[in-house]
């Protein structure tokens, strides 16, 4: 993660880490490995901006593992109290409440190493597990003092640290050897496998044992003590009386002022402690005429100081990054999670939902996110291009450069109309492309958008002119995460899903024929004979279409249920889906010949976008038996006819009455 992508992330400045790359620069670290990037989270309405965060799906697994979590520092801690009674402690409890926690942490690590593929899970994973490791042992202390007063007051700090360093040990060695075992099944390096958070955590104890730190360091009386062995007391001193005096020079010496300024590129100073806890800045102080170490930090404190900031700057890192996490509990097949976890979102209600596409992590199930999701998709194809290519070949380079070209800001305008419809590019597929979004109203937009820019282009003489075929479904897909390069990676659609779009995009069934037809003649068979030899199959494949390649684009089922598309078709899923956004509109009906449509008005870059839709009926495709289809068409010059108003009813439902009312049946 870049220091210019955290900048729009954190909450800046803070305490200790300044709104700045370099200082941001300075606590992310070098070789420390990638920090987690929150990644978008959609609210149940999908209309809004979405927010970020790390959604982790909470159940009885995680709740029993923060319980196993306390159990265990709760029996470290009473030995360690056994200990400093002079009694003889006993381990068989404490070991006995590693092993259950053990067990749950031994799941979620393998879990989330052996699912990540470059993802981060294990990072995430101790983002969000070290929340509750952080408030466990900052609250150690005084959970110590209520068993034991005289103790507690005297060495609960102590008895947290050496609680602590225990678990951590442990933690660690139960780290590296699931990431070994992983490392040797996947054939990856182990270092890449080995939550980089984790890293840190192990370096930086603040992390892992403190989950807020105040500018007086107060919180650090402890840490102070029995990890860096200095005296604390006076280090806050020194620092309280270093900030009074500073920010009086700063205030009296002008010379100081425009060293700040110039030096540190600072317009405006604003609050003087937020120069004490940049880089080096006490250090500078220090070798100035004035400073007077023995009432600030003499020079070796000064250099612990300098230390510990770094330290300070990465807690604050981490713990602004951990705030992330947006706890989400499953509820009634939706996902439900208190407002206040959610930030970027302002003043909500104590519970928010999120999108039903929302994933949240679960660490207890072995795929950490399941793979398979739902979306609506959407797949364009232009028709006969391989046979277009083919003849351009023989056109000469002029005429192939320019029809390359116009391809290529064909595809282009493409992908933009896409973009502005927020449908998310996929795959190209050679002769066109693979785009899926949240939102039907959209991707049905972006279809008749992309079909009008086409059918502008074929005035424009668009050597690519025989036709563009257009799908649209909500269909099961999944995701498989795929490297791209080092600690990068991209998701690849595959599944039913592409495979419903792309047999609706592929044309008549008798394509596969046609194959056949051409290897025949290719092997020396003659036209007749080859004619003749398919005549029943081309006979029952005739005569349903009769009138439809009148229109510019059209679609229709063949006398064998086989699926012409020359126009724009989509799934009755998808269909259904838009009823939800058209329910209690008005809608028309629009009568071509023997053929019925249904018009709607479709809400789109302010506008409203006429659509005619109809039921053309089952339609076998190859591999996925029947799948109802519609065809949908763009509706703008039925706009001058004149409209059969309908009342309010579901569109899908108006299409069926249209086929029974015309009597034709669904393969007419």
């Amino acid at each position: 993660m870049s220091a210019s992508t955290l900048l729009r992330l954190l909450r800046l400045p803070g305490s200790f880490l300044l709104a700045e790359p370099q200082d941001l620069a300075a606590a992310v670290g070098e070789g420390k490995g990638n920090l987690p990037l929150p990644q978008r989270v959609f609210l149940e309405d999908e209309g809004a901006t979405p927010v970020r965060g790390f959604p982790v799906l909470l159940n009885e697994s995680s709740a029993a593992m923060r319980r196993a979590l306390e159990g265990y520092v709760r029996e470290e801690s009473a030995v360690e109290l056994d200990r400093m009674r002079g009694l003889k402690p006993d381990r068989r409890r404490a070991e006995t409440a590693w092993a259950g926690y053990r067990e749950l942490l031994t799941e979620a690590t393998t879990n989330a190493v052996s699912s990540s593929f470059g993802r981060g899970f294990s990072s995430i994973f101790w983002l969000y597990h070290s929340i509750a490791v952080s408030r466990v042992f900052k609250q150690l202390p005084a959970e110590v003092l209520r068993h034991d007063l005289d103790l507690g007051k005297k060495h609960g700090a102590a008895i947290k640290y050496r609680v602590f360093f225990r678990y951590l040990d442990e933690v660690l060695a139960l780290t590296y050897d699931i990431v070994q075992r992983a490392a040797r099944s996947t054939e990856d390096n182990e270092e890449e496998l080995f939550p980089s958070v984790l890293t840190r955590m192990r370096d930086n104890v603040l992390i892992l044992t403190e989950d807020h730190i105040g500018p007086d360091l107060r919180e650090l009386g402890g840490y102070f003590d029995h990890c860096l062995k200095i005296d604390g007391a006076n280090l806050r001193r020194g620092l309280e009386e270093l900030g009074i005096w500073h920010a009086e020079e700063l205030r009296t010496d002008d010379e100081l002022r425009a060293l700040v300024r110039s030096l540190l590129g600072v317009d405006e100073i604003g609050n003087p402690w937020h120069l004490l806890v940049r880089p080096q800045y006490v250090s500078f102080l220090a070798r100035r005429e004035g400073y007077d170490p023995s009432r600030f930090l003499p020079s070796q404190m000064v250099q612990v100081w300098e230390r510990l900031l770094l330290r300070l700057k990465e807690f604050e890192l981490l713990a602004d990054l951990r705030r992330y996490v947006v706890p989400t509990e499953a509820q009634d097949q939706r996902y439900k999670c208190a407002g206040g976890f959610i930030r970027g979102i302002g003043p909500r209600s104590k519970e928010v939902f999120l999108s039903p596409s929302t994933r949240p992590l679960d660490f207890s199930s072995p795929l950490v996110v399941d793979p398979l999701v739902r979306r609506f998709g959407l797949i364009y194809d232009i028709t006969d291009f391989s046979s277009i290519i083919s003849l351009l070949r023989r056109s000469g380079s002029t005429a192939q450069d320019l029809s390359f070209r116009r391809i290529f800001r064909f595809q282009r305008r493409v992908n933009r109309i896409a973009g502005e419809h927020k449908a998310q590019l996929e795959k190209y597929l050679g002769d066109g492309a693979l785009y899926s979004g949240r939102h039907p109203r959209q991707l049905l937009a972006a279809a008749i958008r992309v079909q009008r820019y086409y059918r502008r282009l074929l005035d424009e003489d668009f050597p690519f002119n025989r036709g563009m075929r257009i799908a649209l479904n909500y269909g099961r897909y999944r995701l498989l995460p795929i490297e791209t390069g080092h600690r990068t990676h991209r998701y690849e659609f595959f599944g039913h899903g592409i495979v419903e779009l792309t047999r609706l995009v592929t044309g008549k069934t008798t394509r596969e024929l046609e194959d056949v037809r051409n290897f025949l003649l290719a092997q020396g068979y003659s036209a007749d004979s080859v004619d003749r030899f398919f005549e029943p199959v081309s006979r029952r494949s005739v005569g349903a279409g009769r009138g439809e390649e009148d229109r510019p684009f059209y679609a229709f089922l063949d006398n064998s249920g086989g699926l012409v598309n020359e126009g724009i078709v989509a799934t009755e899923a998808f269909v259904r889906k838009i009823d939800d956004l058209t329910r209690d509109r008005p809608a028309a009906c629009y009568v071509q010949g023997t053929q019925r449509w249904i018009v709607f008005d479709l809400e789109d870059e302010g506008e409203a976008l006429p659509v005619g839709l109809r039921r053309l009926g089952p339609a076998r495709l190859k591999g996925l038996g029947e799948v109802a289809v519609f065809e949908l068409v763009d509706a703008a010059e039925w706009r001058r006819s004149r409209l059969e108003p309908l009342p309010p009813e579901r569109l899908s439902k108006l299409a069926d009455d249209a086929v029974a009312t015309s009597g034709r049946g669904l393969t007419e």
